[in-house]
């Protein structure tokens, strides 16, 4: 991953870890973050607005967790 929590804007795709592991697989999604990313001052967790690859334009945003993403591919290369 090229770039850090903080780092990531909108139009950025992310992949991350949706939902919890089943045995030792893990399910992975992709999506492309909708907006300004929100922080939780208490407990220092930064949450992206995400619509995944397979919902629609009308989708309320799915919200993944800075620790859930395992990778980032810049909007703007």
């Amino acid at each position: 991953m090229s770039k850090t929590a903080d780092q990531i804007v909108v139009g950025d795709r992310i992949t991350y870890l949706a939902g919890t592991p089943v045995g030792m697989e893990k399910l992975f999604r992709n999506g492309e973050v909708v907006a300004y990313p929100i922080s939780d001052p208490y407990t220092s967790v930064l949450w992206f607005p995400t619509r995944p690859d397979d919902a629609g334009d009308d989708t309320e945003p799915v919200w993944v967790r800075h620790d859930k993403v395992v990778d980032v591919a810049s909007a703007v290369e």
